[in-house]
């Protein structure tokens, strides 16, 4: 496997902070019943600019993938992401049903496991999309790449992913789909979790790991336009909000497209720009995984905790102390476990013996110049 780009660093750095944070602010409006106001408005607006960060990862995972690997896929590369991947899914999966089912009826336990193991019903749902990626990959390397021109692909890839969102985005299941007998879980199933939904990010990754330096010079050819885009796209989600055109806040929301991959572009041409990516950076990056899964379950905590002195503490307070506890929580927890030998397969592997590789970066720098 070739050495991780630094640019990675960066982008993994902002999309768990970003995660983290936005559920924060979730957990506030949870606590507060503040109604409609101005400060939901601001609320509900900084949820959306942190919508990035679950796509974030799937395009994150896939340029990895292509990156490194550009021909084939190495040995035992399943075995390795169904042990510290999908294993630590299935036990996260299990302890948020546990720690949601305190204090409810008897059975809750059973209903809330098959829920979340079988339809996604918490976090960690991600990875299941992430693997069908993983299996998805050597076919379209196979079947598509070797036969298609790249343009035709991106296109006909945004074109099915642009259609697949619409249909959930602006048709309502109460309306055309009343005859189901449960008609609003498998609209949520099928929003999310079957790889249509996420496609572009997967092929636009692709394509960018498997042409890194070209990839890397179009971003500094066109730098001045990367910051406008990215603020255009941000501007474009919070308007479809405030109209009411889409209502539902998460990442599956049509117009997260455009936006999710400006945000990835601008971020890989700030970290290009960089001449050592800091060693909080790299940190944060190497714990993503665990905090990723572990601080959901510490919110349940915080908020349980918080719930009794709404008056005393501001909502943004509120914010910053899940946001904060959460996040070091997590830290604390994947660093102690991976001490034990067991350790990887509940909260996923700190990687801390990966090289970063800048050569290529500074050749097409020296290029740019």
């Amino acid at each position: 496997m070739k050495p991780v780009v630094k640019e990675i660093f960066l982008l993994r750095f902002v999309a768990c902070l970003g995660i983290v944070f936005m559920h924060g602010v979730t957990l506030a409006l949870d606590i507060y019943d503040i109604g409609e106001s101005p400060l939901l408005v601001v609320l509900t607006s900084i949820q959306l600019a942190f919508m990035f960060g679950t796509p974030l990862f799937i395009f994150i995972s896939e340029f990895v993938i292509a990156y490194s690997y550009p021909d084939h896929l190495p040995k035992k590369f399943y075995e390795k992401r169904f042990k510290y991947i999908f294993v630590p899914f299935l036990f996260i999966g299990i302890l948020d049903a546990a720690l949601h089912s305190i204090g409810t009826n008897s059975g809750e336990f059973e209903k809330k496991v098959i829920l979340n193991l079988f339809e996604g019903d918490f976090h960690g749902y991600f990875i299941v999309i992430i693997f069908q990626f993983y299996f998805l990959h050597p076919l379209f390397v196979k079947y598509i790449v070797s036969k298609y021109p790249a343009y035709k692909v991106m296109i006909t890839a945004f074109l099915i992913n642009f259609g697949y969102l619409a249909f959930f985005n602006f048709l309502d299941p109460y309306e055309y789909f009343y005859y189901l007998p449960y008609a609003e879980l498998e609209w949520s199933v099928l929003n999310k979790m079957p790889f249509p939904a996420w496609l572009a990010y997967f092929v636009t990754a692709y394509y960018c790991g498997r042409n890194y330096e070209v990839f890397l010079s179009l971003l500094h050819r066109f730098r001045y336009q990367l910051f406008v885009i990215c603020l255009c796209t941000l501007s474009f989600l919070l308007t479809i909000q405030l109209w009411g055109f889409i209502t539902e806040i998460h990442s599956k929301r049509i117009d997260v497209i455009l936006y999710t991959l400006s945000v990835a572009f601008f971020l890989f041409y700030i970290a290009s720009k960089m001449q050592g990516m800091p060693s909080f950076i790299i940190f944060i990056s190497r714990y993503s995984f665990g905090i990723y899964l572990l601080h959901p379950l510490f919110n349940i905590l915080v908020k349980s905790f918080l719930t009794n002195y709404v008056g005393k503490f501001s909502i943004f307070f509120v914010v910053f102390i899940s946001f904060f506890f959460s996040t070091i929580s997590s830290i604390c927890v994947t660093y102690l476990l991976n001490k034990w030998k067991f350790g990887a397969y509940l909260v996923g592997q700190v990687h801390l013996d990966e090289k970063i590789s800048v050569s290529k970066a500074k050749q097409v720098l020296k290029q740019r110049s």
